[in-house]
């Protein structure tokens, strides 16, 4: 259990870590979006300074594999919940992204709720490392088409803010990678890391991350440069962090502890990030976000589609 929690903290430090860097990027290019994938991939792809961070934000993945297979998952994403007090705060010294008083109190709901799942530590309970491939292969589809209709939806409500809506599409997108990253855990689990190489690449899973990323990084990487950060990334991992938890808890398995005392306190801790999360980036909606410059050499810039801030 000690390195799962040691694993899900490296998680937590690569992912802030990486989203800062990528967020210093895409502040500097041109205007990004996500309906114009090809020319978008292109623009991060040619920034060092992106790939510095997404291959820091990668890292942080291989360690959520590890972590996923040692630790309980309402453990593992309260602890990745705990990232963003750190994320917060660099954002504010690095970035001058101010922090009001409501997000200051989503940050110190965040310490104490993970401080509660930290208590809840031990008790019986057990890691989920079973689950039908199928049946996450139908809930995964099911909820990339939520998270793509949380999109598209958005031209339907133009008060909606761009974080939110951008918040919420890369979290689905995210939340259905993590159910890859899951899945590979337990191969991992029951194989070994050098043994389950071969059985990884013939299973779905990695292919489900890929490509459930892919959709999450065009959008989170759209939403990034269309409003703040503190908005963006919170509201992300809000809504990953809940829906890996509640999905994949039934999917693969995982029960809580036996003690019902150990229990209550994972559950109020675990819905204490996910509060302190939505706190912090409901704080942060409505703010105004600088506007991108066009591409240089680039065509006019068009008028927003349906996947535009």
């Amino acid at each position: 259990m000690l390195a799962g929690l040691a694993f899900s903290a490296l998680t937590a430090a690569s992912m802030s870590a990486g989203n800062l860097l990528e967020k210093h990027a895409v502040d500097r290019m041109g205007h990004l979006s996500a309906r114009r994938a090809g020319r978008m991939l292109r623009a991060l792809v040619g920034s060092p300074t992106w790939m510095l961070g997404f291959l820091v934000s990668l890292a942080g993945l291989a360690f959520q594999v590890l972590a996923f297979a040692l630790a309980p998952l309402a453990v593992v994403q309260s602890v990745y919940g705990a990232g963003l007090v750190v994320l917060v705060i660099a954002a504010r010294r690095l970035l001058g992204e101010q922090v009001g008083r409501r997000e200051g109190l989503g940050l110190g709901v965040i310490v104490v709720a993970v401080v509660l799942v930290g208590v809840s530590l031990g008790g019986g309970g057990h890691i989920g490392l079973r689950g039908a491939t199928a049946s996450v292969l139908v809930v995964s589809g099911a909820t990339a088409a939520i998270g793509a209709l949380a999109l598209v939806g958005r031209r339907a409500l133009p008060r909606l803010d761009a974080g939110i809506a951008f918040g919420l599409g890369s979290g689905l997108f995210y939340g259905v990678a993590a159910l890859g990253t899951k899945g590979a855990s337990t191969v991992v689990a029951r194989h070994g890391v050098l043994a389950s190489v071969p059985r990884l690449l013939a299973s779905p899973y990695p292919y489900l991350f890929v490509a459930a990323s892919l959709l999450g990084l065009l959008a989170f990487q759209t939403g990034l440069q269309r409003a703040r950060v503190a908005v963006v990334a919170p509201l992300s991992s809000v809504v990953a962090s809940a829906y890996v938890v509640a999905a994949g808890m039934a999917l693969f398995g995982e029960s809580l502890p036996h003690d019902a005392t150990r229990t209550a306190l994972r559950l109020v801790g675990f819905a204490g990030v996910l509060a302190g999360t939505a706190l912090l980036a409901g704080a942060g909606a409505g703010a105004t976000p600088v506007a991108a410059a066009p591409l240089p050499g680039s065509e006019p810039v068009p008028a927003p589609g349906p996947l535009d801030g």
